[in-house]
């Protein structure tokens, strides 16, 4: 009988082809780690947002007969199937972007994260930014964003440094309705020693626009979190007048034999090649990995394999992701008037930063909201 492994699938306008990277890249990923003859299933869970039908899906999935099933999910959202995939003596990989933040690091025998890191991203490029003399900043955010966890990592990153926040500015909900005149008149008055912009999608297509115009960014220090790297959405958006200092968990510009080989795997498959598609690759790396044990959840703690983004490690203790973040620089794509992302090395504060994200994860308390949909995952 074939093995078979569930995909929940989830829809995004921002990113329109995220079902298809992540299947594409899961299917790939199986396959590079020796599973060929694996069937998988898929069933969709719309924007993430739902618990229902959820916790609907992946029963399916488990009846249809998948021992693995990987979903990119709100960490809360996963953290309820634990009961579910222990009654079924499955395991769940648990994809998300890192801008959520867990109810607890406690372990869940049957769920496994394979995270992008955002929080960790955006708290080493604040980290970097302070080491370098920056003591002020501007904080920069879309509507969106602000609903999950980037504010709290950028704002505790720059308080455990010793730094300031001089001035919030959260852009509308409507696009039409964005100014950026605040800000400039604050910088005119206060002078900063950065701005640090939290944005994705078309939100930072029209933040840079909005920028380059008013040349609100000349002459300044500016970082971000790291979906402004995203190279995507970089190379439909005008370069903002100045360059952006960001961490980023992964990207084409990485020159590892390892990034190659996924980048040229996905290219003959005719899958894009982006981190929807990483995150599927890396699925796949552990669902061979379970797929081919005795013992799988056993294997599965302090598993470490070999990602385009470097060495990933599913942490004994907590089952969290421990990968490599990059320190980059958004730049002007001289050919196009655009963006591109040059990567600059690994970050050097990846570890310290981690362990104070940990600290401060395990050291919540009181009722939280955020935004519960998956992060990316929007309706028109």
């Amino acid at each position: 009988m074939n093995k078979k492994v569930g995909l929940l699938l989830t829809r995004s306008v921002l990113f329109p082809s995220m079902a298809f990277d992540l299947l594409g890249g899961m299917r790939a990923g199986m396959e590079d780690g020796g599973i060929t003859d694996a069937e998988i299933k898929t069933e969709s869970i719309g924007l993430g947002a739902d618990d229902k039908m959820i916790y609907t899906a992946c029963e399916q999935l488990l009846i249809n007969g998948a021992t693995v099933v990987a979903g990119y999910l709100n960490p809360a959202s996963a953290e309820k199937l634990e009961p579910l995939f222990a009654s079924a003596n499955a395991i769940l990989i648990a994809l998300d972007a890192g801008y959520h933040v867990p109810t607890s690091l406690t372990k869940l025998p049957h769920v496994f994260y394979v995270s992008l890191q955002g929080m960790l991203c955006i708290r080493a490029a604040v980290a970097k930014a302070i080491a370098s003399g920056k003591n002020s900043f501007a904080y920069t955010s879309s509507f969106y964003d602000s609903g999950y966890r980037s504010t709290f990592a950028a704002h505790k990153g720059i308080a455990d440094g010793a730094g300031s926040v001089t001035y919030n500015l959260f852009t509308p909900l409507k696009r039409a309705e964005l100014t950026l005149q605040p800000l400039t008149e604050h910088l005119d008055e206060v002078t900063p020693d950065a701005i640090f912009a939290a944005f994705c999608g078309d939100m930072l297509e029209d933040y840079f626009a909005a920028a380059a115009a008013g040349d609100v960014f000349k002459g300044r220090a500016v970082y971000g979190s790291s979906f402004v790297g995203e190279e995507q959405w970089l190379a439909k958006s005008t370069y903002p007048g100045a360059d952006v200092q960001v961490c980023v968990p992964w990207s084409t510009a990485l020159v590892t034999p390892a990034n190659k080989h996924f980048m040229s795997v996905l290219t003959r498959k005719n899958t894009n090649i982006n981190i929807y598609s990483l995150l599927g690759w890396e699925a796949g790396q552990v669902a061979a990995k379970a797929l081919s044990s005795a013992d799988a959840l056993h294997d599965l703690e302090g598993y470490s394999f070999s990602s385009p983004r470097g060495e990933v490690t599913l942490d004994a203790a907590t089952h969290q992701c421990h990968a490599p973040v990059y320190d980059a620089v958004v730049k002007l794509n001289e050919a196009t008037g655009k963006c591109l992302l040059e990567v600059q090395g690994e970050s050097a504060y990846t570890a310290a930063q981690r362990e104070k994200l940990e600290t401060d994860i395990n050291n919540m308390s009181g009722p939280m909201t955020s935004w519960v949909n998956a992060y990316g995952c929007l309706d028109s």
